[in-house]
């Protein structure tokens, strides 16, 4: 596939959810009963957050159709297609396709163009993650196949762990090279570099400006040091991952509620977009709930400033609300558990439910991490666990790139001092999301988010910058930053024309056929080598006899 169908095949998933997104705006419009004019919300150009809450539109429709219906069918189809219907027919009575078009100028062509052109040659050197092929494409392949299945938990554990991101992909089947997936997680980088150019280019709030140039050096220093480098930075992660999204979003709060925090207000448009986005980090993965701390304590304040309400707080997270009712009851009857794998949460009394079986799985998330779980003394832990995943090689390069920044903070810009209650929220924040990390899963790829935010707060510490960045200065550090992301093998893949890694494991010859699959009872099959089912519903690493019984218009396994 050549590197100019890739890009168009981007752009046009770009397109689609930026659709899908304003649609959504224009259903707020509706119940506000009132014409959305504003450019920016939350710190942010509108047509900036218009896939993104695409992305958390289209999510929620699909989580919501599958309690019902399977994800492949006719009928799905339809309503993907509906969904963009009113803001392309909005847009067409407008004379105003997209508003980027519009903007034909050196920025708009920068971020909309150039940039997803680097991102996109990452695709030539991909390849699915390990646990992709492990359980999240059979995830996707049982949403694909069929609605809601009660005690889904027992056909393979690790399908109650899985998220909304499950429930997107599932319906980017339809393009068998399985690209599409990749631009799923592309997307998210790409939303990183648009927030950070319109805040280095565009923006007159200093702190934003600050952040991103310490973010973009941040970046740049992630090349080098032990190891290479390494050093809590993003990276373009193996399809079927969603690490990086969720440190994506996870900076982008933080920044957006800090600001908030400081400046004691918000728009109550801002507060429901706000709340979608929160909610859709948690969907993705449970350890995104940390994220609330922060937004706990915007909603205090804006209460004791009464800025707001506390009826307009719960009637403005009345959709929230109904959502997260609903997506805690998919996960009480997939799993038993209100919260998979938190033992406590879950109710023993169903009939499908194994005792004690949570306890195990709770066990086995916590180990395969290796967190700190006191059983040996911490200095000890930290040397015995630190080569697990490059731990000790990315915190030593982020302890030494912090101390770079600092250096370049002290030489580069004026002093700048928070308040008091800024720093204690700040240095609260951060510390107990370390802490967290070090007890429930110290690895560097659930770091990213805690990272970037941690090197952000030093554009926040500091005043105005010396001297002034050309414009070219600023696109060259922009460039940089985003073509040193992508891999030099993908560079070489792409330059020697090689066939893309990725495949559709419903078809591939080596899965199928040379790995293969044993039949281990009647109904089902497991690997042959590994313990990788990829897309076969008929595989399962239970190995035990899973028996599906009808109740009503649902499934119920039991194993």
């Amino acid at each position: 596939m050549s590197f100019l169908v890739l890009l168009i095949k981007y752009l046009i998933f770009y397109i689609y959810l930026y659709f899908s997104g304003k649609s959504l705006f224009l259903i707020i419009n509706y119940f506000r009963k009132k014409e959305f004019t504003e450019k920016y919300i939350l710190l942010t150009r509108v047509e900036f957050l218009y896939p993104l809450l695409g992305i958390i539109f289209v999510g929620n429709i699909l989580f919501l159709i599958n309690t019902f219906f399977p994800l492949d069918n006719i009928f799905v189809n339809l309503i993907i297609f509906l969904i963009i219907a009113p803001s392309i027919t909005k847009s067409l009575i407008n004379k105003n396709i997209m508003n980027v078009v519009k903007n034909n100028n050196l920025f708009s062509t920068f971020i909309y163009i150039f940039i997803p052109s680097i991102l996109v040659i990452s695709t030539f050197d991909i390849n699915f993650n390990y646990d992709a092929g492990y359980y999240h494409l059979l995830h996707q392949n049982w949403l694909r196949s069929s609605n809601l299945i009660v005690g889904m938990v027992n056909i393979f554990w690790p399908l109650g762990m899985s998220s909304i991101y499950e429930y997107i992909s599932a319906i980017l089947w339809f393009d068998t090279s399985f690209v599409l997936l990749h631009f799923l997680n592309l997307y998210f980088i790409h939303f990183f570099y648009l927030f950070i150019s319109d805040n280095l280019i565009n923006s007159k709030n200093n702190i934003l400006r600050n952040v991103s140039i310490f973010i973009l050096i941040y970046s740049l220093i992630d090349n080098f040091g032990i190891g290479g480098g390494r050093n809590g930075f993003l990276y373009i992660q193996g399809v079927g991952k969603q690490d990086i999204t969720v440190g994506v979003l996870f900076f982008y709060l933080s920044i957006v509620i800090l600001l908030k925090i400081k400046e004691k207000d918000i728009s109550k448009t801002e507060l429901i977009i706000l709340s979608f986005i929160i909610f859709f980090i948690y969907q993705i993965k449970v350890s995104g709930v940390i994220i609330f701390y922060l937004y706990a304590i915007l909603l205090l304040i804006l209460l004791k400033e009464n800025k707001i309400k506390l009826s307009s707080v719960l009637l403005l997270h009345s959709p929230i609300l109904f959502f997260g009712i609903l997506w805690t009851l998919k996960s009480f009857f997939t799993t038993g558990c209100l919260i998979y794998p938190v033992n406590f949460t879950c109710y023993e009394g169903f009939d499908w439910y194994i005792k004690g079986s949570t306890t195990e799985f709770e066990y086995i998330t916590k180990s395969a991490s290796l967190a700190f779980d006191n059983t040996i003394p911490f200095l000890e832990w930290a040397r015995v666990k630190g080569s697990f995943e490059y731990r000790s090689q990315v915190f030593i390069n982020y302890i030494v790139s912090l101390i770079v920044l600092y250096l370049f903070k002290l030489i580069f810009f004026y002093k700048n001092k928070l308040t008091i209650s800024d720093l204690l929220i700040i240095s609260s924040f951060i510390i107990s999301n370390f802490a967290y990390l070090i007890f429930f899963g110290p690895i560097p790829r659930y770091a990213v988010g805690i990272c970037l935010v941690s090197v952000a707060v030093l554009g926040f510490y500091s005043g105005e910058f010396k001297y002034r960045i050309k414009d070219i200065a600023k696109y060259s550090l922009l460039f940089f930053s985003a073509f040193f992301l992508v891999r030099s093998t993908a560079y070489l893949a792409l330059i020697n024309n090689e066939n893309l890694r990725l495949f559709d494991p419903r078809t591939s010859y080596e899965i199928n056929t040379e790995i293969g699959f044993k039949q281990f009872n009647e109904n089902w099959v497991e690997p042959l080598d590994g313990d990788q089912c990829w897309s076969n519903i008929k595989c399962t690493n239970a190995l035990s006899d899973i028996v599906f019984i009808n109740k009503g218009i649902f499934k119920v396994a039991y194993k």
